[in-house]
């Protein structure tokens, strides 16, 4: 008997293939596609797909699959040294954007408790969406990666409350109290805590101790499913507990094991979840209502690319950090859509509402790759305008005491910029070192070290750090845009200093050696360079012997 559903999965794939192969040539990015393809497919244009209901069991599966593996990325180390970014900046984030829609929204006549809910809605950003085009711009580990990264973390376990809360706003008559969301938030924080500790990672220790990838993925599904089910027999989103089952699987020693199994199916996942969400888009709604729904796009845009800019401003980060992460967070997340649904369910919402909300987060994160491409532009404008210093250049710019002459500069204290700070401690080589985040900067400078904060993009700030008469210049920092400009910026001051830049991957050099740099040194280059030499090495052995 054949199954509905893999037909409609066939008719998905299929179309989204041919669409993706037209987005590669276009070079559009991905995301835009699957969105298209779901659209094209949905009961609105060819009607590949009719059945509404079944479109909203795999809209479901799409988001139960992807939030399960953003929890399964999700480890308190993802913090590192942003701890406080994430609590404070995510925070205030949050506050001030619920805050601000809150007043606005009522200024239209909304009650409090819809305009808080749609408050809560537009707060969050969309981890999936973010994560996915910085790692393929290969900017997972820049500074405005890093911290866009830590807000998002808090972002989705943010949203677990205010998933708790929705039937509160709702008025329902069901028992649903404040005291009684405290007493179910209470208990899903407690067994998440008390699963993940004791229960979870013996489950996994039985799975991986009989050394079988067939087994250890059954275990780690069987997880998953299991949280999933218990969440939504207590009247919770299964969203929500595929979440919580990927954290708490995150938090335990088997994590990378985990990842390493179940994320090579996240590219489907996410697929899955954009076509469905295409699919549920009603093209009538969006035609009929278009000024309102890019009214919103803007309003929702310009609302979080200002609150980020005023939240990193006050975490004491430069104006292009500022910016870069301010449109990286600028639209509506995956956790939005969840909550959303819950809102309808419980009658906070009606469904023209809901499509017009559906609308604006599929709009904005369609946005975010344009975005984020274009934002290294934006930034670079931004500088320019005649600004305050402290805006400019980070609340934190201290300017260092008188340097000696021929001293040495490092742009960038990661793992690379810690190394050549301690050589440089170590051999008594006057130094300074630069780098754009406070936190690391504090813990440093608490350790003893020249370490300064600083955005090495501003020609001032270079100035200070005396690099007309340094004699050495290492750029280690994992923007590739922002190492052509500060080479560029540094040559400009001191012609006869010598530059040296580390860069990660395969870069073009090229923009490098004509922005002034002397030496360019890629990690990846280095490393096959080193694994060819090794293994023409090995076969001429091996030659030798025969």
């Amino acid at each position: 008997m054949a199954l509905p559903i893999l037909k409609d999965i066939v008719i998905i794939f299929g179309l989204a293939f041919l669409v993706l192969i037209l987005f590669q040539r276009m070079k559009m990015p991905t995301i835009v596609g699957f969105f298209i393809t779901g659209m094209i497919a949905g009961p609105q244009v060819l009607g590949l797909v009719q059945d509404t209901e079944q479109i909203r069991l795999m809209a479901e599966v799409g988001v139960i699959l992807l939030l399960f593996t953003i929890g399964l990325e999700l480890s308190t180390e993802k913090f590192g040294e942003f701890k406080r970014t994430a609590l404070l900046g995510g925070t205030l984030q949050i506050l001030l954007t619920i805050i601000i829609i809150l007043i606005i929204l009522s200024k239209v006549g909304l009650n409090f408790g819809k305009a808080l809910f749609i408050g809560f809605l537009v707060s969050l950003s969309s981890t999936a969406v973010v994560l996915k085009v910085l790692q393929d711009s290969e900017q997972i580990e820049s500074p405005h990666g890093m911290v866009s990264t830590s807000i998002l973390i808090f972002q989705d376990l943010a949203a677990v409350p205010m998933i708790l809360l929705v039937p509160v706003l709702a008025g329902a008559n069901k028992g649903i109290t404040l005291p009684s969301v405290i007493l179910k938030g209470a208990i899903i924080i407690a067994f998440t805590l008390i699963a993940s500790k004791y229960i979870i990672p013996r489950i996994l220790h039985l799975a991986a101790k009989t050394k079988s990838r067939e087994l250890f993925l059954v275990t780690v599904i069987f997880v998953c499913a299991s949280v999933t089910w218990l969440t939504s027999e207590a009247g919770l989103s299964p969203a929500l507990g595929a979440f919580i089952a990927g954290f708490m699987v995150a938090q335990t020693d088997y994590a990378h094991r985990a990842q390493g199994i179940i994320l090579p199916f996240e590219e489907i996942f996410l697929s899955f979840f954009f076509v469905s969400l295409g699919m549920l888009v009603d093209l009538n709604f969006l035609f009929t209502h278009y000024t309102l729904i890019l009214a919103g796009v803007a309003i929702v845009i310009f609302i979080k690319f200002l609150i980020n800019n005023v939240v990193g401003f006050l975490l004491g980060y430069s104006i292009r950090v500022m910016v870069l992460v301010a449109l990286m967070l600028s639209q509506i997340g995956e956790f939005s859509f969840i909550i959303s649904e819950s809102g309808l369910k419980y009658g906070i919402i009606d469904s023209v509402t809901f499509q017009g909300l559906l609308l604006v987060s599929v709009v904005t994160m369609a946005l975010t790759p344009f975005v984020i491409m274009a934002s290294p532009h934006i930034a670079d404008r931004f500088m320019k305008f005649p600004l305050p210093r402290k805006v400019r250049r980070g609340r934190y710019y201290e300017k260092p005491a008188k340097l000696p002459e021929d001293h040495l500069i490092i742009i960038g204290t990661g793992l690379t910029g810690q190394k050549l700070v301690n050589m440089a401690d170590e051999n008594n080589i006057p130094y300074v070192g630069v780098d754009i985040n406070p936190e690391v900067v504090n813990r440093l400078k608490d350790e003893g070290y020249n370490i300064y904060y600083g955005d090495a993009t501003h020609l001032n700030v270079l100035k200070h750090f005396n690099v007309s008469e340094a004699a050495v210049m290492v750029v280690a920092i994992t923007d590739y845009d922002s190492t052509v400009h500060v080479v560029h910026e540094a040559r400009h001051l001191n012609p006869l200093m010598k530059i040296i830049v580390r860069i990660r991957g395969f870069e073009d050099e090229e923009p490098l050696y004509r922005a002034g740099a002397d030496i360019v040194i890629s990690e990846k280059r280095e490393a096959t360079k080193r694994i060819t030499e090794e293994i023409f090495t090995c076969y001429k052995d091996i030659c030798k012997l025969e």
